[in-house]
């Protein structure tokens, strides 16, 4: 991949982002929990997230991969102040999961 490219870059930052959530939902259905709403709701809420993280970045061009969540997402970095959550998967999974027990 060339990241020059910064269509391709924005593509792989998708990716990354749509495997780590789906990464999340298998870990949380393998203990038996069981999701609310569609899977896409989930990978829709998250990127969401991703793109207004970005557009909150004052970066120009404001691309997904100058989105300050996407520490939080990839490291479990302390988010920087423009993110409105510390978890963004786990707090979107967590309000559209419920356990059948």
């Amino acid at each position: 991949m060339s990241f020059d490219d910064p269509d391709q870059v924005e593509v792989q930052v998708i990716e990354d982002v749509l495997d780590a959530v789906e990464a999340r939902l298998r870990e949380r259905e393998l203990c038996g929990w069981r999701l609310t709403v569609p899977r896409a709701r989930i990978y829709a809420a998250v990127l969401q997230a991703v793109i207004a993280s970005a557009r909150a970045s004052r970066h120009y061009p404001a691309t997904l991969d100058c989105a300050d969540i996407l520490d939080a997402i990839f490291d479990g970095a302390e988010p920087a102040p423009s993110c409105t959550s510390a978890r963004p998967i786990e707090d979107i999974i967590g309000r559209n999961i419920v356990h059948p027990n």
